[in-house]
């Protein structure tokens, strides 16, 4: 918890160096887009300055550094030789936001950091720019009934989603761009299975209010909490998340994983 909240700290004061972005899609298009079932900001349109960003990972390795209780060697070897290869880093940013899998491997295999500790950084780095391109856009989108399992405006996987208490309706949160979206209620966000004998849901002892929805079918589970007292944007569901850490163990030990890789999982 206190990693996260100086992580979302340092994100939101260092997303300030980064230029408010005028939408690049206006009006009907973006409507047309969301039928069409593509994203709002695909990643080629996603403008990331690598000097503010080069900024803000060396902050936000700070940040881990100084909450580590052991010393972290790779990383001041990152931050102070290979961070500096502009067009490497240039070409593993552009091969996270393509979700190209095969060549982000290839490239993070060349640093000295372990490639999940990368990844990690390269996420919690590049959701300011994301910010501030889907701001912009979801204030002009209707998200609330859009029945896709990835984020309609950056693609990414949702980190779990709560239930709106004024209608009962489902919302995801994306765990790049923090965008929310409805979704059904009865389908599996990963397999889009509707199928009722395939998904069920368990929840601790004692607290219904946060729940594990598992699906049979692709073996996957997302988490879904019901706020209590707080208004939608006052709930934080990254420190949900982690809060939640105990259902996350209960639902692996049934044999579901997580459809979402999270960054601090």
């Amino acid at each position: 918890m206190g990693l996260y909240r100086e992580v979302f700290a340092t994100q939101r004061k260092l997303s300030r160096d980064i230029p408010d972005q005028l939408p690049h899609i206006e009006g009907g298009q973006v409507s047309l887009r969301i039928e069409q079932g593509k994203l709002l900001v695909e990643p080629d349109e996603l403008k990331v300055d690598l000097a503010v960003l080069k900024r803000i990972m060396r902050e936000l390795v700070g940040v881990m550094e100084k909450k580590s209780d052991k010393p972290m060697e790779e990383m001041e070897t990152f931050v102070a030789e290979e961070l500096e290869d502009e067009k490497k880093l240039s070409g593993t940013v552009d091969a996270f936001l393509e979700r190209d899998e095969e060549e982000f491997s290839r490239l993070v295999g060349g640093y000295s950091l372990d490639p999940e500790l990368l990844y990690m950084l390269l996420h919690i780095s590049l959701a300011p720019f994301m910010w501030k391109n889907a701001s912009a856009l979801v204030r002009k989108a209707d998200l609330d009934q859009v029945p896709q399992g990835k984020c309609p405006v950056c693609g990414d996987l949702p980190i779990m989603g709560f239930l709106r208490p004024e209608d009962g309706l489902r919302v995801l949160e994306c765990s790049l761009c923090g965008s929310r979206w409805g979704f059904p209620r009865i389908m599996c966000p990963f397999c889009k299975t509707v199928e009722q004998g395939d998904l069920k849901y368990i929840f601790a002892d004692g607290d219904d209010s946060r729940r594990v929805y598992l699906c049979d079918k692709c073996k996957k589970y997302i988490k879904i909490s019901t706020p209590m007292g707080e208004k939608d944007d006052e709930f934080v569901l990254p420190l949900e998340d982690l809060a939640t850490a105990h259902l996350d163990l209960a639902a692996e030990e049934r044999g579901y994983e997580r459809g979402c890789r999270t960054v601090f999982s």
